[in-house]
């Protein structure tokens, strides 16, 4: 997430970097308007939230969020089946459209169905609502083409 100095600007501290994200995470409100709350650019907050979300990914991921395991999964089912009546089931799978700036490259990609610019989230959850997998980053146009 840490950024380098130039010889032109300093670079966003890396505190500072994971509030922006986590400030956009958290409300949801417009790129526009964390960038005038903290005091730098447009294109710092998106770069922000995508640097952040990289390094989740990334460190995070692995460790918390596995597939289960033979007899894990078993457990699963059973669950499922006594709580929601769904036999051999192991995981309820959906996905979202999550709102972006259209990139530079290939914008065209990230225009979905509903008319913005979007990466799709997708997440698999056991019978108690805990994730076992998630997917994200994919263009917006995914889910209404063969990608």
């Amino acid at each position: 997430m840490g950024r380098m100095n130039t010889n032109y600007r300093l670079a966003v501290p890396v505190r500072k970097r994971v509030a922006i994200a986590l400030w956009k995470l958290a409300t949801g409100i417009e790129y526009r308007t964390i960038s005038h709350l903290f005091g730098v650019g447009l294109s710092t907050v998106f770069n922000c939230v995508q640097d952040f979300c990289d390094s989740v990914i990334k460190v995070l991921l692995p460790q918390h969020i596995t597939t289960p395991e033979a007899a894990k999964l078993v457990e699963i089912a059973t669950f499922f089946h006594n709580r929601w009546r769904i036999p051999q089931c192991v995981g309820a799978i959906d996905g979202s459209h999550i709102p972006i700036i259209a990139p530079e490259e290939y914008p065209r990609d990230y225009f979905n169905r509903k008319g913005w610019h979007s990466i799709i989230l997708q997440g698999v959850v056991d019978g108690r609502g805990l994730f076992w997998d998630v997917c994200v980053g994919y263009a917006g146009v995914c889910m209404t083409q063969e990608c």
